[in-house]
Formats: structure tokens, C-alpha cells, sequence
């Protein structure tokens, strides 16, 4: 069975993001760019768990994929990290594995000022 990469996310426009670079949906799925459907650079890839924060009604809507066990562990365990379960159906990467498991040790996600899903990015993306 695949072991989930540990994750790191800068994408602090996002409902699950929590400080110290981390991730509290208890599932995220990376995809390729929706208008070419491939990958060729990180910037062809997006996290669909992505959903904007602008208000509190967002971060009641995003609940449904909520890692709430794993967020109160990583907030009050020192040295804890919150993983969540990491699918990914970009198989132009490296990483890729079958079953759309990543196999690489840990992953970040970024985007800067991220208003919507292709303004994200897996930055660990490397093309096969």
C-alpha cells in the first residue's frame, strides 16, 4: 500500500491552509491543467482541494473535507504534521505512481494569492 507524501502548502488564500505551511483537508487531488489535460512544468498542475477563503461561509462549505483529527494533532502536538491523503492523475510526472499514488517523500503546493484552483500548482512536479 502507497504511503501518502508528507505536504507542504504556502496556498494561505485557502480554507484548508493552516500556519506553518500546512494542510487540513483530509484529502487533496492533484490534476493536470484543465485546458490542455497534460503536464509539462509544476505550472501545468493544480490542487483540487483548493477552495478560496474570503468568508466564514467558506470555510463552512470547505468542512466536508476537513482533516479535523489531524488538525488538532497538529496544532497542539509539537513536531506533528497534519497528512492528508494525497491522490494525484498527473501521470506525466515522475512521481506518479498507479492507483494515482505520488510517490515521492513530500510534496508543496503553492500559490501565491491563489483566487481559484489553476492559480495552484504541485511544485514538486517533475516530468518522466
Amino acid at each position: 500500500m502507497a504511503t501518502n507524501p508528507m505536504v507542504k502548502c504556502t496556498v494561505d488564500q485557502c480554507t484548508h491552509y493552516m500556519p506553518g505551511d500546512q494542510c487540513m483537508a483530509a484529502k487533496i487531488s492533484v490534476y493536470n491543467n484543465e485546458e490542455s489535460g497534460s503536464a509539462k512544468a509544476s505550472s501545468d498542475t493544480q490542487c483540487k482541494a483548493f477552495h478560496h477563503r474570503k468568508t466564514m461561509g467558506d470555510m463552512v462549505g470547505a468542512f466536508h473535507n476537513a482533516n479535523v483529527a489531524g488538525a488538532v494533532t497538529g496544532a497542539f502536538m509539537d513536531g506533528k504534521q497534519i497528512t492528508p491523503n494525497v491522490e494525484c492523475f498527473v501521470s506525466g510526472c515522475k512521481h506518479w505512481d498507479s492507483g494515482n499514488n505520488c510517490s515521492a517523500q513530500s510534496i508543496e503546493v503553492i500559490g501565491t494569492n491563489a483566487a481559484k484552483t489553476d492559480d495552484t500548482d504541485c511544485q514538486t512536479f517533475v516530468s518522466k
